[in-house]
């Protein structure tokens, strides 16, 4: 099954937990065992997995902003959102998660998140599941 989710984010940058989502659109496909894959179709977002709130979030941000030096940026089209590109490049735009007994395999405190870097905007995210 594919499918493709429409997420809102509400601020410039943001990370929003898309776990129950995805774990709904598994338990529509009835899968029991497999794996989900899940990408996010932009460039200036980013999927990953991380525990979630108690500023955790705001932790995974301030953490990527940091560790993008400051160069002259040669991203023609706005150098001043060349950072967003490189960190949705750093994290990647996809997973591939487990599923076991209808269930993503996710640790005690993973979550799936999404990570938005030049909102607020609708993400398009497409799961595959392949039961």
């Amino acid at each position: 099954m594919v499918e493709t989710l429409q997420v809102k984010s509400n601020q410039k940058r943001e990370v929003v937990e898309i776990t129950d989502l995805i774990q709904g659109r598994i338990n529509s496909a009835k899968a029991v065992s497999g794996v989900c894959t899940i990408f996010v179709e932009h460039t200036t977002a980013a999927l990953t997995t991380g525990e979630f709130g108690e500023g955790t979030d705001e932790d995974l941000l301030e953490t990527m902003e940091k560790i993008i030096p400051n160069i002259k940026f040669r991203h023609l089209h706005n150098p001043a959102h060349a950072a967003e590109h490189m960190i949705s490049s750093i994290l990647g735009t996809s997973l591939v998660v487990p599923i076991v007994e209808g269930k993503l395999t996710l640790g005690r405190w993973q979550r799936i998140l999404l990570v938005e870097l030049s909102g607020p905007r609708t993400r398009s995210i497409t799961i595959h599941i392949s039961a």
